[in-house]
């Protein structure tokens, strides 16, 4: 793993596939192994500490980091001026290179207050490789804190203390969150702290750490229907009126500002132009550039975002009784569901599904997070360039492990229910 991370760039991928197929099959290896937690958490932090050296070497996303940690340190605000307006100021490290080096530099910064500050306490530095360091740090004291939640989590529902090894010892958590610096990894132990709390009856505590969470991602937003139909209408009032409160105080920056409105039309953009590593989107794609001649995606993503939103509310709202277990495998599905038809699916993105698939008997996230690796080849050419064969190839051997696993899970639940 260490090699991988300090050896290869983004379009190795021919080089970085076997390298990773090799720390997959570690992984594997120690998940069979009896290992007690204390190994796993000394393990993990090992692991993740012999990549604090290296420079992401998979993602781009540290320059916009930097750039956007930087204005913060000089009292500018990241949400409504675009870099294009700021390389002319003249500001120290936001140079014409750094610029050059941004793979959004026509769009606003779509990062929520809570990572902006992880990227302004890096950028003190004033040096690139310097905050990477930094930021590599607090993300992993971050991840430490939310693995001491996981395996409380686990233990308080009755389960095995080593499946926290199935999060915590994964090489994308590892490679994409210490390597790369992508913050899903900080959004997961925010929310597993919140998850904590509110199925302790914390409700105050539960809706500050969502907020953060939140502060950190959008993307928990997925998951409060969830409790919205489940909770009893006072736990309901007392967590969403917290939720509220907090939210209201972590994106004050971003609504007193004038770049409330860029952030969100970013937001937007996400769904109307981004495509990356999709699925069933591709095939809505093919499908109208059939009848059309010509890339219906500013249609079709947000169609696709309302139907997820749509079945999100239709599973929330089920006569499903308020359990974690439940919770748990809610979350597992609404994101599945969302990743499967986004028109955008980076290797990062399926972290939060592995999180929530260790409290559940559902395994093919695990897969998953071997397979998605393979979007990396579109890098590998001279030009970008994507190759549907290979994302093809990801996805159908991914549908016929969620396949073959549904089948399993319908005949173990009908033999039990004869027995």
């Amino acid at each position: 793993m260490w090699y991988l991370a300090y050896s290869f760039d983004q379009d190795d991928f021919f080089n970085i596939l076997p390298f990773y197929t090799l720390a997959f099959a570690a992984w594997i290896f120690v998940m069979r192994a009896d290992l007690r937690i204390n190994q796993i958490l000394w393990m993990g932090i090992l692991l993740r500490l012999g990549l604090i050296g290296s420079f992401p070497s998979l993602s781009d996303d540290i320059y916009r980091f930097f750039w956007d940690g930087t204005l913060i340190i000089q009292g500018l605000s990241p949400y409504g001026i675009l870099p294009s307006d700021v390389v002319s100021l003249g500001i120290p490290n936001l140079d014409q290179t750094l610029y050059n080096q941004l793979n959004s530099p026509s769009y606003y910064t779509i990062y929520p207050p809570i990572n902006q500050l992880y990227f302004a306490l890096g950028s003190i530095a004033k040096n690139i490789s310097l905050a990477n360091v930094i930021m590599k740090c607090l993300i992993i004291l971050t991840e430490v804190i939310g693995y001491i939640f996981i395996i409380k989590i686990l233990k308080q529902n009755g389960l095995k203390p080593i499946l926290s090894s199935l999060y915590f010892l994964n090489p994308l958590v590892i490679i994409e969150g210490s390597g790369n610096l992508h913050f899903e990894v900080v959004m997961i132990p925010f929310l597993c702290i919140s998850i904590y709390y509110v199925f302790n009856n914390k409700l105050i505590y539960g809706a500050l750490w969502m907020a953060i969470s939140i502060g950190v991602k959008l993307l928990p937003l997925m998951i409060l229907p969830y409790f919205w139909f489940n909770m009893g209408k006072k736990d309901r009032n007392v967590f969403f009126g917290s939720l509220i409160l907090f939210c209201t105080l972590i994106f004050l920056p971003l609504i007193t500002s004038i770049g409330g409105t860029s952030f969100m039309s970013s937001v937007d953009l996400y769904f109307r132009k981004f495509e990356f590593n999709a699925s069933i989107y591709y095939l809505f794609r093919y499908l109208g550039q059939q009848i059309s001649g010509y890339n219906l995606i500013r249609y079709i993503g947000p169609a696709l975002a309302a139907i997820t939103l749509g079945f999100n509310l239709f599973l929330a709202s089920s006569k499903i009784k308020y359990t974690f277990s439940n919770f748990a495998r809610y979350g597992l599905i609404s994101w599945s569901i969302y990743l499967l038809l986004a028109t955008t699916v980076h290797p990062w993105y399926v972290i939060t599904i592995l999180f929530f698939s260790i409290f559940t008997d559902i395994k093919y996230p695990s897969i998953w997070t071997y397979l998605i690796f393979i979007s990396y080849v579109n890098y590998s050419y001279p030009k970008y360039y994507e190759n549907l064969w290979w994302i093809f190839l990801e996805y159908v051997v991914l549908f016929i492990f969620i396949i073959v696993e549904y089948k399993h899970t319908i005949r173990y639940i009908k033999k039990r229910d004869i027995a």
